[in-house]
C-alpha cells in the first residue's frame, strides 16, 4: 500500500489590523495587532512517494503541471506561477520520487490568504514526508520566507497564523516577537458564523500592489500614511476588545470603520461598482462590510441579519458576485498519513 501525506490549512477573513503585520511597520505603531478568523475555504496538499527521483507537481486549482527529473533539477523560469510551490519542494522535499498535488478552494485573488494557506500546507506535507515535521512557528516562518522570495515584495504574517492555528486570532506584533491569542469561544464563533456572508467579486486588478504602495509610502516617511497606520492600529485594538466582549454589533461597526479608513487612504481598494453593491446590501440587511485583503476586488465580507441572507445573496448574484461558504474553521493545520493505492482526488470547486 502507498502511504499518502495529506495536509489541509484554512484561509481567513481579516477583520482589522491587516498591513500592520508586514515587518517592520508594526514597530512604529505599538501595540500592533491584527485580528482575523479562519474559514473553511481549504488549501490541500497531497504527497505520495514513488520509485526513482522524479518529482511531479500538479497544481489542480491552477490547472498546471510540472515534472522534474530530480529535486536538484527543480526550476520554474518557464512556469513563474508555480514558483512558490517549486521553491517549497526544493527546500523541503526528500531526494526521492514524489507525486505532489495541490489545490485551494479560495478563488484566485480572493483576498483570503489562499496562497499563504497553500504554502503552510505544502511545507507541512513535505516536511512530514521527509521525516522532519516542523513546529507550527517554524512552518509559518518557512512558508512566509518562501512566498516572499516568490512574489518579491514584503509579506505580512497574519495569513500564515490563521492557516496554522485556525479559529479567531489576535496576533500581537511586539518589539521582540509575535504572540497569537485565541480571542473567541466556540459558542460565539457559531453565533458569528450565522451572521457572516462572504461574496466573491472577481479577481482584483490591483491585489498586493496596494499593500506595497502603502509600505513604500510609510518607509519614505509620508505623514498621511503614518496617520493611516495609526488609525489601523486603533481599529485593531478596538476590534480585539469587541471579540473579547463577544459584541457582534461592535464587530460589525468596526468592520465598517476599518474599511472606510482603508478606502479613504487608498481609493484603488474600492471601485464605484463595489461602493454601489455595499450601499445596496446595507439597505437590505447588512450591518457591517469590508473588502478582504488588499482590495480592488476579491472577496467582500459581510456581517448580516440572518433573516436577510437569502435576499442578500440574490442581490449580490444579480450584481455579478458569487456567494462562498463562510464556515469558521477552528482546527487550523491538519496533517494526516493515509494508506491507499492512489492519490485522493482534488477538491471540487
Amino acid at each position: 500500500m502507498t502511504e499518502l501525506i495529506v495536509a489541509t490549512a484554512p484561509t481567513r477573513i481579516d477583520f482589522a489590523g491587516g498591513t500592520l503585520d508586514i515587518p517592520p511597520l508594526h514597530l512604529f505603531h505599538q501595540p500592533a495587532f491584527t485580528v482575523n478568523v479562519a474559514i473553511n475555504l481549504i488549501a490541500q496538499v497531497t504527497v505520495t512517494r514513488r520509485p526513482g527521483r522524479a518529482i511531479t507537481l500538479v497544481a489542480s486549482d491552477q490547472r498546471r503541471q510540472l515534472t522534474w527529473p530530480s529535486r536538484d533539477k527543480i526550476a520554474w523560469t518557464r512556469r513563474p506561477f508555480l514558483e512558490m510551490l517549486a521553491r517549497l519542494v526544493r527546500s523541503l522535499a526528500p531526494d526521492t520520487g514524489l507525486d505532489i498535488r495541490t489545490d485551494c478552494q479560495a478563488p484566485a485573488g480572493a483576498g483570503t490568504g489562499g496562497s499563504s494557506a497553500l504554502a503552510v500546507a505544502t511545507a507541512a506535507a513535505l516536511s512530514a514526508v521527509a521525516g522532519r515535521p516542523l513546529h507550527r512557528i517554524a512552518l509559518i516562518e518557512h512558508a512566509k520566507a518562501i512566498e516572499t522570495q516568490a512574489i518579491r515584495v514584503p509579506t505580512g504574517y497574519q495569513d500564515y497564523y490563521a492557516a496554522a492555528y485556525g479559529g479567531a486570532s489576535s496576533i500581537e506584533f511586539g518589539l521582540t516577537g509575535i504572540r497569537r491569542t485565541s480571542i473567541a469561544r466556540r459558542e460565539f464563533l457559531r453565533r458569528l458564523q450565522q451572521h457572516l456572508l462572504l461574496l466573491y467579486l472577481g479577481k482584483p486588478r490591483f491585489s498586493g500592489a496596494n499593500n506595497w504602495d502603502l509600505f513604500k509610502r510609510h518607509i519614505e516617511g509620508d505623514r498621511k500614511t503614518f496617520a493611516f497606520f495609526d488609525a489601523l492600529q486603533d481599529n485593531a485594538l478596538a476590534m480585539r476588545d469587541a471579540f473579547v466582549r463577544e459584541d457582534l454589533d461592535g464587530i460589525a461597526r468596526l468592520l465598517d470603520r476599518d474599511w472606510e479608513t482603508r478606502r479613504r487612504a487608498l481609493p484603488t481598494m474600492s471601485s464605484p461598482a463595489i461602493d454601489r453593491l455595499i450601499y445596496s446590501l446595507k439597505r437590505a440587511g447588512t450591518i457591517g462590510a469590508r473588502v478582504c485583503g488588499a482590495g480592488g476586488g476579491g472577496c467582500l465580507a459581510l456581517i448580516i441579519r440572518p433573516e436577510a441572507k437569502t435576499t442578500l445573496i440574490a442581490m449580490a448574484e444579480a450584481a455579478g458576485a458569487k456567494s462562498l461558504p463562510a464556515v469558521i474553521n477552528t482546527r487550523g493545520l491538519v496533517v494526516r498519513r493515509l494508506k491507499g493505492s492512489s492519490q485522493p482526488s482534488a477538491f471540487s470547486h
